[in-house]
């Protein structure tokens, strides 16, 4: 499922990150669509329209990319946000043959040398959604994993009275921490990755999202490093005509059409 608008040589597709179905992206694809065909996924772990029998991996949801940019046809785009950014890498290593380029914002790497978190928080926030308390939950991961400051996510849990954060966002979230930690470290797997890849990070950002793109940025083939001014992590839906001036200059220099 995805929001179709734009029209253009090249299509771009966005792989959103957590707590979105996709909405909080309507902001950067305004900014491109006038140029681009922008195709706004809804990740699989937030759709409430299809039924699960198993819980949803990173490399379903890459699969779901690919399916995309095969529909879509070349040349493509790819950008990809937090744990949506690690679905756009994994889309790109399991069919390279259907990206151009792509960019991610802060992906959220779960590295050997860096973890996202302790496991006991992921299992801590896991069972306070199974207990009913997806405020607890939320600010849980914010304060834990994400490395939000502990009042601001305190804060946060007031997102809980929202019926689509407390039924489906949230408990997305959730299973995202879940996913990248059961996906482990891939940081030698995308050494293969051999399309250039613009890596941008918020300067007020967590320092740890940080140091997640710098490893990323040494072991791959090509790749450009950015700092957008003023931005956090959630700088693709806060910073959105910022953000997208970057990425239609490296759409200019690094996708032929």
């Amino acid at each position: 499922m995805a929001f179709d608008e734009g029209s253009g040589p090249v299509t771009v597709i966005v792989s959103g990150g957590g707590l979105d179905d996709g909405r909080g992206y309507a902001g950067l694809a305004a900014q491109l669509r006038s140029t681009c065909r922008v195709l706004r996924l809804t990740r699989r772990r937030y759709r409430t329209d299809v039924g699960r029998s198993r819980a949803v991996e990173v490399k379903d949801e890459a699969l779901d990319v690919v399916a995309l940019a095969r529909e879509a046809g070349r040349p493509c785009y790819l950008f990809g946000h937090s744990a949506g950014g690690v679905v756009a890498l994994e889309a790109v290593l399991a069919a390279p043959e259907c990206f151009d380029a792509l960019a991610v914002y802060e992906p959220a790497l779960d590295l050997t040398e860096l973890p996202l978190g302790p496991p006991s928080s992921t299992l801590a926030a896991r069972r306070a959604i199974d207990a009913g308390h997806p405020g607890q939950a939320l600010e849980i991961f914010l304060r834990d994993i994400a490395g939000a400051p502990a009042p601001a996510a305190k804060v946060a849990r007031l997102l809980a009275l929202s019926p689509r954060f407390r039924r489906t966002l949230i408990p997305g979230q959730i299973g995202d921490a879940e996913a990248l930690e059961q996906l482990g470290d891939r940081l030698d797997q995308y050494r293969g990755i051999a399309q250039h890849v613009l890596l941008v990070g918020g300067a007020k950002s967590p320092a740890h999202f940080g140091r997640r793109l710098e490893a990323l940025d040494r072991v791959l083939p090509c790749s450009d490093l950015r700092v957008l001014g003023g931005a956090g992590h959630t700088g693709p839906v806060r910073r959105a005509s910022h953000l997208a001036q970057l990425l239609t200059a490296d759409i200019a220099t690094h996708v032929a059409f």
